[in-house]
């Protein structure tokens, strides 16, 4: 099975979708979109993409491609991975001798303690693999990476610290994405949705009374300015249970007459990892 990802060998997100999917070949996507973009034209059977992280919050970028392609493609499942940060550099070098880190900006910023400690820059990348990539290449004792073990692996370098990140609890969630929503199971449910509301008063209090008369437990709510004219707002919420099993099957049906409009982004096996 052909799965994508954001990033290049050795990300994290390639991690996470191998645990996700055994023996998976594991496409590399530039950006999300292109992710996305690789299992709308088949050239992928999945995506498995970052849509949260335990310290730095939610990645929009994630969310907005779920609402501008949903219909067509459908949240199927969700996996936690514990992110491990590691200092990597070319061999030769160690702690003393490394002066600079390269990683993308979040890696950075979940590391910065450890690494201001030590007294080595922080160098913005685009990816921690990438990272990884260019310090392989540069070669320098100076120049290191903040990535994963996976990384030094694929790019021939070695590992001068494991778990380097300054919160012990750091953790990523991921989406898998496909073009075939998942059947309903007797197993617990878990469904992402997001809707609009007409700009009145309480218009946000009816939207989420429809899910609470009806006992259904909210795990997140989030508000995004939407990309139309105006301060307007999207409301993208996490929800136990199967959009196509009472109860929340009926308070769907009323959340679409209380708000000005509502989707599904997908009904997927809850995650207990």
């Amino acid at each position: 099975m052909k799965v994508a990802f954001q990033g290049e060998p050795g990300a994290y997100s390639e991690q996470a979708l191998y645990e996700v999917v055994e023996g998976a070949e594991s496409v590399p996507s530039p950006l999300l979109r292109d992710a996305f973009a690789h299992v709308l034209r088949g050239e992928a059977d999945l995506a498995v993409v970052p849509v949260e992280n335990s310290q730095a919050g939610s990645i929009h970028d994630t969310y907005d491609l779920l609402l501008e392609h949903s219909g067509v493609l459908h949240v199927r499942g969700e996996h936690e991975l514990r992110v491990r940060h590691c200092l990597l550099a070319p061999l030769g070098a160690d702690e003393q001798t490394v002066r600079r880190a390269l990683s993308h900006p979040q890696a950075l910023a979940q590391t910065a303690r450890w690494l201001r400690k030590r007294g080595i820059e922080q160098v913005a990348y685009h990816d921690t693999a990438g990272a990884a990539r260019r310090a392989a290449e540069l070669g320098e004792r100076e120049t290191g990476a903040v990535a994963s073990r996976r990384a030094a692996d694929v790019y021939g370098l070695q590992v001068l610290a494991e778990g380097i990140e300054d919160n012990p609890t750091n953790r990523t969630r991921f989406l898998v994405v496909g073009r075939e929503p998942v059947v309903a199971s007797s197993g617990e449910g878990k469904t992402s949705l997001v809707f609009s509301t007409e700009n009145r008063p309480g218009a946000l209090y009816s939207a989420l009374g429809c899910l609470a008369s009806r006992g259904i437990n909210l795990l997140k709510l989030e508000s995004r300015p939407s990309r139309g004219e105006g301060w307007e707002y999207l409301f993208y919420v996490d929800c136990l249970g199967w959009a196509s099993q009472p109860p929340l099957s009926d308070a769907l049906d009323v959340l679409s007459r209380e708000t000005a409009w509502v989707k599904v982004l997908g009904s997927y096996p809850r995650s207990i990892a």
